[in-house]
């Protein structure tokens, strides 16, 4: 979304998601950022920046809280609204984001990175993703390191000062062609020495943003999705088993959750992590994941499966917090519906 004032293209929660208060009856175009910014604290009555639609007091506290709370803010950088007035030039200089799908934000300059290939490279840096997995999307434009042999230039995608690019891990990709018969995803787990709780592996599966079906501990297979199965209420790992070859034509996603039974988080498990392997040569994983914390969250929903337009599937890795658990989804698919809302995939 684009901000009317500040003029840059920023997620959708990073605007207020209704109306700020009673005396105004327009969605805000203002970021909240700039709408705190704008406020006239000097008037004896504060007035919407947009329409000067008069604030009560509970109002500007609602909105102050909002900012003081906001996920998306960059501390200790201070980040400058740009606006009509600013050139060209400080477009070209100043900062810009890179956002993970689990919502963590990297920042860089664009005078001191100038191509594709150097924004990965830099990436890399920070994250130890290495260059040929990662994803970068701007505008639901994938962003290509060459063409014809020449290094793409970041302008060349029109990314400018406060510019936030989409940035996916690519796991794995399986093509159509490639001969597999039947794929294992396991989530795995370990406890500490004075905790043990029931996890539960769970798979969701949409149809564009639908939830379609769940499979868990008490839904372990379908009639109509014969080739997909649960392993069940197992203890110390969860195993589904799918072939995607035969996967329904509408399936379009699927999420890997892990989540907590008993405890109201999962601070506790140790290196939660997903493998995927062919059960006829379990040996060799063809790609693993392992969160680095799972904090104080009920719930991770590990990584998405995605089905791409091409046919191919691929394997993003997310590791996104969530509330919720096995008997309450509820959480979880709020999670998963502000992902789809705000990231680009395939």
């Amino acid at each position: 979304m684009n901000c009317t004032n500040c003029k840059i293209d920023k997620l959708s929660r990073e605007f207020p998601s209704d109306t700020i208060g009673k005396n105004c009856f327009h969605m805000p175009s203002f970021c909240l950022r700039c709408i705190i910014e704008n406020l006239d604290v000097k008037k004896s009555k504060l007035i919407c920046p947009e329409c000067k639609g008069h604030l009560s007091d509970q109002e500007i506290k609602k909105l102050n809280l909002a900012w003081e709370n906001a996920p998306f803010k960059i501390d200790p950088w201070k980040f400058s609204t740009i606006t009509q007035r600013d050139n060209l030039n400080n477009l070209e200089k100043g900062e810009f984001f890179v956002v993970l799908l689990n919502g963590t934000k990297l920042q860089f300059r664009l005078d001191k990175i100038k191509t594709v290939v150097a924004l990965k490279e830099a990436i890399e840096e920070q994250t130890n993703v290495e260059v040929k997995k990662q994803r970068l999307i701007y505008k639901d434009v994938e962003l290509h390191t060459h063409s014809r042999n020449a290094p793409n230039q970041l302008s060349e995608y029109s990314i400018v000062t406060g510019s936030h690019l989409q940035f996916m891990v690519l796991l794995y990709s399986i093509s159509k062609e490639l001969s597999i018969n039947e794929l294992t995803f396991d989530l795995n787990w370990g406890y500490s020495s004075c905790i043990v709780d029931f996890l539960d592996g769970t798979c969701m599966l949409y149809t564009g943003s639908c939830l379609w079906r769940i499979f868990d501990y008490s839904k372990k297979r379908y009639d109509d999705i014969p080739h997909m199965s649960h392993s069940g209420d197992v203890l110390d790992s969860n195993n589904k088993r799918a072939n995607l070859a035969f996967m329904p034509a509408t399936v379009t996603k699927l999420y890997f959750v892990l989540s907590s039974f008993g405890s109201p988080d999962i601070g506790s498990v140790k290196d939660p992590s997903f493998k995927l392997f062919d059960p006829s040569n379990p040996n060799v994983q063809l790609c693993s994941y392992t969160l680095k914390s799972a904090a104080k969250s009920r719930a991770v929903i590990v990584c998405v499966v995605e089905k791409s337009r091409f046919g191919n599937w691929n394997i993003f890795e997310i590791g996104k917090l969530s509330d919720g658990y096995a008997d309450n989804y509820t959480p979880i698919t709020n999670t998963i519906k502000d992902m789809n809302d705000n990231y680009y995939i395939s």
